[in-house]
């Protein structure tokens, strides 16, 4: 271990020790075993026997046989078992009352579950640098954002218990898996997202369908929370200023906004609300401009938010004539149903038929220039064309 400390304290010898581990065919059911070769946890050894029949017990599980590694690469240290164990013992919420007061099982999971934010925090970081060293040429690891959406995810489900409540609505103050099942009957199939955002006169009346007893106080619980919750809205737009259409050689210019909800101009998001994660953490939003399938990764950004609303401009000029499409995925490391989706498409013609010939500033000149999402979405439908034959329909997050 080294004597410097990252992010939350825990060793900077993760950051290569996780990079290495990252790959294009990264799936969420692979992330507990990376965790597990991490400078704090390789070291977490069983400590007593009562430890080891509890370990022995939660690896007899098929969700937590999935999450350790079947071979034995020689280049590679042993996995420590232990933690895997544990971290999935706890999200598929396996242990009993009595398992979870044994001082080893105590002490080690909470060092697990205090460490893990800051080990995604890191592994989202390194995943951002890998997929911007292929783009130069200095990796040959080609990271989509089909890895990142599955980091994310199992950030999602650490958080809010998602391996067990599944449904996005279990998030919410005395919604039990009843519950769930009736608003979305009520709400005919919409989502937690869109109950969120209704009038509060309307969410009432629906309500009064779902708690039974203690009416008013479940509701006003209910209300304190959605009036917690980051609410965003998510808008992308692509044009080339004052034309109807685009051609090759006009600078795109494409906009993207985020309008925050639940924050006033100088507030910051707070700590996130969950019945499952016992401790302080505070939510992230991460930016992915990415193609219909996942398969590409043209940008992506965690956004800092320092006002009730975030613009990004990018200017590019076009190169050749054809469709360029990308979709925008905005998505949040702590909350699931939240996510928010935009996508724009445009085609692009060799010549116009009528055009008056626009002199560009000298600021726009300079900002295309520089390297941006744009252009590596033009790169992405290029590389689709060139690898249909590579791409598994079926690959899941």
């Amino acid at each position: 271990m080294s004597n410097e400390k990252d992010v939350g304290g825990v060793d900077v010898d993760n950051r290569k020790i996780f990079t290495d581990m990252i790959n294009e065919n990264m799936l969420g059911k692979h992330i507990p075993a990376i965790f597990a070769h991490s400078a704090e946890f390789s070291l977490m050894k069983v400590g007593s026997q009562e430890e080891f029949n509890v370990l022995k017990r939660i690896k007899t599980f098929e969700e937590v046989k999935e999450a350790i590694p079947k071979s034995n690469n020689p280049n590679k240290p042993p996995v420590q078992v232990k933690p895997i164990c544990l971290l999935m013992g706890y999200m598929y919420e396996i242990f009993t009352k009595e398992e979870l007061e044994i001082e080893g099982v105590k002490v080690a999971l909470d060092k697990i579950l205090r460490t893990i934010p800051s080990y995604i925090d890191i592994m989202l970081s390194q995943t951002m640098m890998l997929s911007q060293m292929y783009k130069m040429g200095r990796s040959p690891k080609k990271v989509t954002a089909k890895n990142i959406m599955c980091i994310i995810q199992f950030s999602q489900n650490l958080m809010q218990g998602g391996f067990v409540n599944k449904d996005a609505y279990s998030q919410l103050p005395y919604f039990d898996e009843a519950a769930c099942k009736k608003i979305k009957s009520l709400m005919n199939g919409k989502t937690l997202f869109q109950y969120c955002m209704l009038p509060k006169e309307e969410r009432l009346t629906i309500s009064k369908n779902l708690f039974d007893t203690e009416f008013d106080r479940k509701f006003a619980e209910q209300e304190k929370c959605i009036s917690m919750l980051p609410l965003v809205k998510l808008s992308m737009s692509a044009f080339v200023e004052g034309e109807e259409e685009i051609v090759v050689g006009d600078i795109l210019t494409c906009k993207l906004r985020v309008d925050y909800y639940n924050l006033d101009k100088g507030q910051k998001s707070g700590y996130v609300h969950s019945k499952h994660y016992p401790y302080l953490k505070r939510d992230n939003w991460y930016l992915i401009i990415t193609d219909e399938t996942f398969t590409g990764l043209a940008a992506i950004e965690k956004l800092t938010v320092t006002d009730n609303f975030f613009e990004k401009e990018f200017k590019e000029r076009i190169q050749r004539p054809g469709k360029i499409a990308f979709t925008a995925v905005l998505t949040n490391d702590s909350y699931k149903g939240l996510d928010q989706f935009s996508k724009v498409e445009v085609n692009v013609v060799p010549t116009a038929a009528n055009r008056t010939v626009y002199q560009y500033a000298k600021e726009d000149i300079k900002a295309i220039k520089e390297p941006n999402f744009v252009q590596s979405a033009v790169m992405m439908e290029e590389e689709d064309t060139d690898d249909d034959d590579d791409v598994d329909e079926a690959t899941e997050l």
